[in-house]
């Protein structure tokens, strides 16, 4: 898109802590006895021992192939340029993670993949940082964290141009941070998780956009995944999807078969992704303080739960020109249990603002609902139904466009894949 408008000031946020203050607390410690390689695409050379600047090796190879101690920083040299794939080969420890980085001055240092199959892999490694680095030209994968990625942090990355999907979590994961990184204009997901019951999943500040432009019917959202507990906040996500085939592309996807999940999602941008919902919740979700606005489908869509029993907490978001506010569809075999408080609507296209299709368990209270791009309505609400009333100046509720709740059990919307 040429501009992108800022979103209506209805929420403030607070400042966001830095996630790695310990982290960076303990290498800061270390730092003294922590081994430093250097590599250097131009003037490096593999003969040299790589400790210094100008002692720097030169290729990805002789990275690839060295075993590194626990502590140990591996610094690319900024403006220089690999191409072929870079494969951690060691794992530190708890509070000595192997990092790979950057040293020098200017643009980020490049892994350019040129049609490898993985431009990165953690390569079964565990307590590995990528801090500052840009990977992309991969056939598939930009940056493959697995068989398992545990303890292992992804900051300031940029993962952009793959022909599949940007970051792919492969395999159960625990303690993994993906934060203040570009995710960005990747053929499949920006981000998947491929296994379930992920734990201490943390994806902040991140900007997930423009994925998803492959052709071939997937359903290629910013997000895919389940995650037992974590949080994905703060972040901007938007355009995923574009120029895509004919599956949904949503901005982020909790995806069925997650039992017990803890999972919140808050205080996040997501507008624009132009063939989906901005978030589509299928496992236990929490989504508050999130502006959701001008996607294709539903601001948040909820529901085909299959045979697991959910609880979704949805509080304090704004909703404007989505198709739909909140669409909850299709209920599967296990319970539904919906807490929709104190959320603000506005001209959220011809379906309702509020749709629920099934006879669930619901407390629907609190929330503000105005046909009008602008103007907020305030209307009243009885818990335990979803007979919110209009004010007397607001539409009525069979009003088929834009009516502050319909609830219509059974009713089947389209599919939402």
């Amino acid at each position: 898109m040429d501009s992108l408008p800022p979103p209506p000031p209805a929420i403030e946020r607070p400042a966001q802590p830095s996630l790695l203050v310990s982290a960076r607390r303990n290498a800061a410690q270390n730092a003294e006895d922590a081994p430093v390689f250097y590599v250097d695409a131009t003037d490096g050379d593999d003969r040299r021992s790589g400790r210094g600047p100008k002692e720097a090796w030169k290729s990805l190879e002789k990275v690839n192939a060295t075993a590194f101690p626990p502590g140990s920083r591996v610094l690319f040299e900024r403006g220089e340029n690999w191409r072929g794939s870079l494969l951690a080969s060691s794992s530190g420890t708890t509070d000595r993670p192997i990092t790979y980085g950057a040293y020098g001055k200017g643009d980020a240092p490049v892994i350019d993949a040129r049609g490898s199959s993985v431009a990165v892999s953690l390569n079964g490694r565990t307590n590995v940082a990528f801090d500052g680095l840009t990977i992309t030209g991969a056939a598939d994968t930009g940056l493959l964290l697995g068989p398992r990625a545990r303890n292992v942090s992804v900051t300031n990355v940029t993962v952009a141009g793959n022909g599949g999907s940007g970051i792919v979590v492969q395999g159960t994961s625990d303690k993994l941070r993906i934060d203040g990184s570009a995710i960005t204009g990747n053929g499949a997901y920006g981000i998947v998780h491929y296994a379930a019951d992920n734990t201490d999943q943390v994806i902040t500040r991140n900007t997930i956009a423009d994925n998803g432009w492959r052709k071939d019917g997937g359903v290629y959202s910013g997000w895919n995944g389940r995650i037992l507990t974590g949080e994905i906040a703060h972040n901007r996500v938007f355009n995923n999807g574009v120029n895509g085939g004919e599956g949904r592309s949503h901005g982020l996807y909790h995806d069925q078969g997650q039992a017990g999940s803890r999972l919140k999602i808050h205080d996040n941008l997501i507008h624009d992704n132009p063939r989906g919902a901005g978030i589509l919740a299928k496992s236990s979700t929490e989504i508050y303080r999130n502006v959701i606005f001008r996607n294709a489908d539903a601001g948040l869509s909820l529901g085909q739960n299959r045979g697991i029993d959910v609880t979704y907490r949805v509080y304090e978001n704004e909703f404007y020109d989505n198709n739909g506010g909140v669409l909850q569809h299709q209920k599967g075999n296990g319970s539904i249990t919906l807490e929709l408080r104190d959320n603000l609507f506005h001209r959220n296209g011809k379906r309702a603002a509020i749709i629920i299709a099934d006879s669930i368990d619901k407390a629907v209270t609190g929330n503000r609902v105005s046909n009008d791009a602008r103007t907020e309505a305030k209307t009243e609400t009885r818990t335990g139904t979803t007979a919110n009333q209009p004010l007397a100046n607001q539409p009525s509720a069979n009003q088929p466009s834009g009516g502050p709740v319909q609830e219509a059990s059974g009713m089947r919307p389209e599919s939402v894949r």
